[in-house]
């Protein structure tokens, strides 16, 4: 199986708007009907005393495998979901994928 987490560092004056883009969104994009697609968690940020602080909202997807993931990043769907991002005033930075492999 193949894990992959898109973060996105957002301001913290901007964390409910985009909290409620992200869950707005990603019903819309139909991930769960792509080929391979296993699940899907939208994570927000936590902060913990004397812990450097964090911002990123995640969204971690499991796919059967490489080559489903990959499919679906060349999708219309995949395009669609790219469709109506936020302004780019609430980034604190650019956005990141990390891609990961079970270890079985």
């Amino acid at each position: 199986m193949v894990i992959v987490l898109t973060k996105f560092p957002i301001k913290l004056e901007f964390n409910e708007q985009y909290a409620a883009h992200l869950k707005d969104a990603v019903t819309k994009h139909q991930v769960e009907e792509q080929p391979g697609f296993i699940e899907m968690r939208l994570l927000a940020p936590q902060h913990m005393p004397h812990v450097s602080e964090a911002n990123n909202f995640t969204i971690e997807t499991t796919w059967k495998d490489m080559k489903s993931f990959l499919d679906y990043t060349r999708s219309e769907a995949f395009s669609k979901s790219h469709e109506n991002m936020p302004p780019k005033d609430w980034f604190s930075g650019r956005p990141e994928v990390e891609v990961y492999e079970t270890i079985e």
